[in-house]
């Protein structure tokens, strides 16, 4: 039973990548979630705290500060993207995880 309880945990983390991915698409297309982070942090805002990076005037802490902000939009956008590649290729391998289960179920009862 081993080999069918480790596949069974594995079907149910498959699923739960699956859940999130889910959540990830749904968030993206909500229009209020592409307006305040999708256009104003991760655009405009992090064209600005980019530009701030840059500016001699400020000290070197907050142009290093200023450098995380812009970075985050991107740490953002790779965790969303990366969310929805691992939840597609949970959806792929769902099918065989399944039928892999069910033999071992059947090997198990012989």
């Amino acid at each position: 039973m081993t080999e069918v309880s480790g596949l069974e945990r594995q079907l149910e983390d498959s699923k739960k990548l699956i859940h999130l991915r889910d959540q990830a698409i749904k968030l993206y297309d909500n229009p209020e979630f592409k307006s305040l982070i999708v256009k104003g942090f991760c655009t405009e805002d992090c064209a600005r705290f980019a530009q701030e990076s840059g500016d001699p005037t400020l000290s070197a802490e907050q142009r290093a500060d200023a450098l995380g902000m812009a970075q985050a939009s991107g740490h953002l956008r790779r965790f969303l993207s990366t969310t929805v590649v691992m939840g597609n290729t949970a959806a792929n391998q769902k099918e065989d995880l399944e039928a892999a289960i069910e033999e071992a179920r059947q090997e198990a009862g012989e």
